[in-house]
C-alpha cells in the first residue's frame, strides 16, 4: 500500500477482523470514536480544513438478532450529533419491497427495525448512480440481486454535501458492489424559469394582483388570449414571489425582534404596549415558518414527515438533492470515454442527436408521389375532416 496510507481494523472486537478503515494521509486525518463487531464510527478532516463529517462503516452480521443489536448501536451514535453524518457499508438487509429481485418475497418485518431506527436517528438513503442492486449470488440457478449496501446520511451531510455523488461500482469478482462517493462536484449554473409559489396566495394583496392582471386586454384567438394573460400574470406575481426568496433572513430579522420585544417586556412585564408589540413579533415568526414549509413542501415534493415541529433542514437537503438531480455531472461517451466538463457534455450530447436527426444534403431525391399513391391515404371526405374548423361544442 505504500507508507502514506493509513487503517485501522476491528480485530480486536472480533475474530476474523470484519472492517478495515484505510484512509491516504496525505489528504486526510481519520479520528477513530468508537468501535465494534459490526461497525467502526469516526471523525474525518481533510488536511486543508475543506470537509469535515463523521462516519460509521458498517458491516452488519447475518443473524437478525445482532443486527437488531447494530441498529440500537447505530441510534445511540446520532444522539445530539449535530455534524455532518454518514453510515456505510454492508447493513445485510433490504431498505424497501424493492430490495431484491429473485429468492424469497420481501415482507416489512423484513426491513421494519431498519427504517424505524433511521426514522429515530434522522437518517436519509442516499440516490445512486449505476446498478441498482449491489449484491449477487452469482449463481445459474435461483440467481438473487439484492440492495443490501447502502449509504445513509442525517440531514447536515445532504446540506453540506449536496454536490456528493454515490456510485455503484461494477462488483468484479466479488458478490459486492463497492460503493464510492465523489465530493466537491461543481455543477454549472443554469437560469432558473418563472415557478408560481404556492405559499404567497397568503399575501392580502394576491387577489388583487389576479383580478388587474387578468383584465388586461388582448387579441387573438382564444388560445393565444389565453397565452397572452398568463405570460401578463407571470409579470405581476413576480414581486410576490421575491416577497418570500429571502425567507431565511426575514425569519432571522423577525426573530430579532421578538427577541428584543421579548427582553423590554421583562423590564416591565405588565406593559399593554410591549404586550402587544411581543404578540405581534411572535405572529410573524409563526407566519415566515409556515411560509418556508409550505415553499420547501412544494419544491423538495416529498411526504411531510412528523420528526417535530420543525423539519425545515431535511426539505432544504431534498431540494438540493432534488436540484442536483436535474444536472449532468457525468457522462458515459459512445467511445467508453467519462466526461466531466459541462462542454463535453454539451458536445457529446449534440452529436449524438446529430446522427439520429442526418446532415445536410444538396441531393435530396424527390418524393416519389406514385408510390405514395399506392399505399394507404385518406379518401377526400377524410382529409375535408381534418381541414374543418372546431366548434365550441367540441372543446
Amino acid at each position: 500500500m505504500g507508507n502514506k496510507w493509513q487503517f485501522v481494523d476491528n480485530y480486536a472486537h472480533h475474530d476474523n477482523g470484519r472492517i478495515w478503515l484505510m484512509w491516504l494521509d496525505t489528504m486526510v486525518s481519520v479520528k477513530v470514536l468508537q468501535m465494534g463487531d459490526q461497525y467502526i464510527h469516526a471523525e474525518v478532516n481533510s488536511l486543508d480544513q475543506k470537509i469535515k463529517y463523521t462516519t460509521t462503516i458498517v458491516y452488519a452480521f447475518n443473524q437478525l438478532e445482532k443486527r437488531k443489536i447494530l441498529w440500537n448501536t447505530i441510534e445511540n451514535l446520532g444522539t445530539n450529533l449535530r455534524t455532518p453524518w454518514i453510515v456505510m457499508g454492508d447493513f445485510n438487509n433490504v431498505i424497501n419491497s424493492q430490495g431484491r429481485i429473485g429468492g424469497t418475497l420481501i415482507t416489512t418485518t423484513e426491513y421494519r427495525d431498519l427504517t424505524e431506527m433511521m426514522h429515530r436517528a434522522g437518517l436519509f438513503e442516499a440516490k445512486t448512480r449505476g446498478s441498482h442492486y449491489t449484491w449477487s449470488n452469482k449463481h445459474r440457478i435461483g440467481l438473487i440481486y439484492s440492495r443490501i449496501d447502502h449509504l445513509v446520511g442525517n440531514a447536515e451531510w445532504f446540506m453540506t454535501f449536496n454536490e456528493a455523488l454515490v456510485d455503484v461500482l461494477l462488483p468484479h469478482i466479488s458478490d459486492h458492489a463497492s460503493l464510492r462517493i465523489s465530493l466537491e462536484q461543481h455543477m454549472p449554473q443554469r437560469k432558473f424559469h418563472f415557478k408560481f409559489l404556492n405559499c404567497i396566495t397568503m399575501d392580502p394583496s394576491h387577489t388583487q394582483v389576479i383580478q388587474d392582471s387578468w383584465q388586461y386586454s388582448v387579441h387573438g384567438t382564444a388560445m393565444c388570449r389565453l397565452w397572452s394573460k398568463l405570460k401578463s400574470l407571470q409579470n405581476a406575481l413576480k414581486p410576490l414571489t421575491r416577497k418570500v426568496t429571502d425567507i431565511q433572513m426575514q425569519i432571522q430579522k423577525a426573530r430579532h425582534h421578538l427577541t428584543q420585544a421579548q427582553e423590554q417586556l421583562n423590564q416591565n412585564l405588565f406593559d399593554e404596549t410591549l404586550r402587544g408589540q411581543v404578540k405581534i413579533c411572535y405572529d410573524q415568526v409563526l407566519h415566515l415558518n409556515q411560509v418556508e414549509e409550505d415553499m420547501l413542501i412544494q419544491k423538495s415534493k416529498v411526504t411531510w414527515l412528523k420528526l417535530g415541529d420543525n423539519n425545515n433542514s431535511y426539505f432544504h437537503a431534498a431540494v438540493k438533492e432534488k436540484n442536483k438531480q436535474k444536472g449532468i455531472s457525468t457522462l458515459h461517451a459512445l467511445d467508453g470515454r467519462i466526461l466531466t466538463t459541462q462542454d463535453q457534455i454539451e458536445d457529446e450530447i449534440l452529436d449524438f442527436y446529430k446522427q439520429l436527426v442526418g446532415t445536410n444534403t444538396e441531393n435530396l431525391k424527390s418524393i416519389d408521389l406514385n408510390a405514395i399513391r399506392r399505399g394507404k391515404i385518406l379518401s377526400r371526405d377524410q382529409a375535408q375532416k381534418l381541414i374543418t374548423p372546431i366548434e365550441d361544442k367540441e372543446i
